[in-house]
């Protein structure tokens, strides 16, 4: 290979937190990032958005700094707080210069063990929320995305924004935050990753002194594995917005969760079918060949349990039928017939030719590092990587599309105009006209 990749070394505290760290000495600087696996799968039903709400509230005080002094002191280093919640995993991260390593493992430590969840704040924070939600209201691929989740999903654990949503934000008060912190941050189910100027060897030293004597009551949720005792029916939706002109569209069925076998393969043929941009079929099609979108993009969500597979893509409201036909007709093109040899060798040159350039900096050595551990990929995946991409072979791309894409088992939520586009709709099938979801 072109490049070296630096070890990455591991280690448990006798409480059971996991440390990674890999010793970066391109630049003097330093990520912190501190991984609860446990996120917004674990939001109540009803109130969407606990776990991201939770995640903005280690940002504005500590029981010992309020959120301006917190403030204050990070930037005075030049350093950067960020946290957030996520599918399976909430994130608290600091960033800042390898001199300031003590001072910001310690201020870490204080933000994640010791939040002040300040009540002042609260109400503060509720109300960014609402304007933002608000603002989304206005964003119809936005919204598209969050009804798509709702409608396909329902109340299962995956079927919410993880933001939260307009409708329930009331719903949610500080006892919930609370409640979400002290239920899901143990040090059995977290990890810390440092990546930067630091020896391991420090890093172990420093953990064990602000991390080796944290304890809790009980233990964490257990982590959402299974995919949905029921999902939506598949058929086509469509949420009538008399006021657009435009018809947002998405398709889509049950994926696969990210430990499984034909990961690598089945990426590969998602890259073709429509991940690829330009080079893919979804694109040649829909928008090259036949001028209906300007984008249009297909995705797997691989999560610890299983994640969606959608396409997405907007047309103006009379072409609406004809682009949901023809995504069905790729979908099942590629399912059908595989791919062909040249695809896939753009396919692995793209993926392994890209690949480098996630390790340029400590912030993408650590987002790596975090999903390896989350997802027990293994310290040597990294190493592995573009041999596992290399070695997909037509057969097992071919096999990935036949066994897991499913033409004939989609979703298809369509929001737009009902009085123009309805009737086209329905020569496709049975249309089921929604208000709300």
């Amino acid at each position: 290979m072109a490049y070296n990749l630096s070890d990455i070394h591991l280690a448990t505290l006798p409480n059971g937190m996991r440390l990674l760290g890999v010793e970066y000495d391109r630049a003097p600087w330093l990520s912190l990032t501190f991984m609860a696996k446990r996120g917004a799968e674990t939001d109540p039903p009803d109130k969407p958005g606990v776990a991201d709400w939770a995640a903005e509230m280690f940002t504005l005080g500590t029981a010992r700094r309020a959120q301006l002094q917190l403030a204050e002191d990070i930037e005075s280093r030049g350093a950067a707080l960020n946290a957030r919640g996520g599918w399976d995993a909430t994130l608290v991260s600091l960033e800042g210069l390898a001199e300031d390593y003590t001072e910001l493992m310690a201020t870490l430590a204080e933000v994640v063990r010791t939040p002040g969840f300040p009540t002042d704040e609260f109400p503060l924070l509720k109300e960014r929320r609402r304007a933002e939600l608000v603002h989304q209201q206005d964003d119809p691929r936005e919204m598209a995305n969050v009804h798509y989740l709702r409608l396909f999903f329902g109340d299962s654990p995956y079927g919410h924004a993880v933001p939260g949503e307009l409708k329930s934000l009331d719903q949610i008060n500080l006892a919930d935050l609370q409640d979400f912190y002290r239920r899901e941050f143990t040090p059995a189910t977290s990890t810390l990753v440092v990546v930067g100027m630091a020896a391991f060897a420090r890093v172990k030293e420093e953990a064990a002194r602000l991390w080796g004597d944290w304890q809790v009551q009980g233990a964490a949720s257990p982590p959402y594995v299974a995919a949905p005792a029921s999902l939506c029916a598949p058929g086509i939706y469509l949420l009538d917005r008399p006021d657009l002109t435009q018809s947002e569209i998405r398709v889509g069925h049950l994926g696969l969760p990210r430990a499984h076998a034909d990961y690598f393969s089945l990426k590969l043929a998602n890259y073709i079918l429509g991940e690829g941009g330009f080079s893919s079929r979804l694109m040649a099609r829909i928008r090259s060949d036949l001028g209906f979108t300007y984008g249009i993009r297909s995705s797997f969500s691989f999560r610890r349990a299983p994640g969606p597979f959608i396409v997405s893509t907007f047309t103006p409201a009379e072409n609406t039928a004809q682009v949901v036909k023809e995504i069905r007709a790729v979908i099942t093109e590629v399912q059908q017939n595989g791919v062909t040899a040249q695809e896939l060798e753009e396919a692995q040159s793209y993926y392994v030719g890209h690949f480098p350039l996630g390790l340029e900096t400590s912030r993408g050595l650590a987002r790596q590092l975090l999903s390896i551990d989350l997802y027990d990929l293994g310290t040597d995946y990294l190493k592995g990587y573009c041999d596992q991409i290399r070695k997909v072979t037509l057969n097992a791309a071919a096999a990935a599309a036949r066994d897991h894409l499913q033409p004939d088992n989609l979703v298809t939520l369509v929001m737009g105009p009902a009085a123009r586009c309805a009737d086209a709709l329905r020569d496709l099938g049975p249309v089921k006209i929604l208000n709300e979801i």
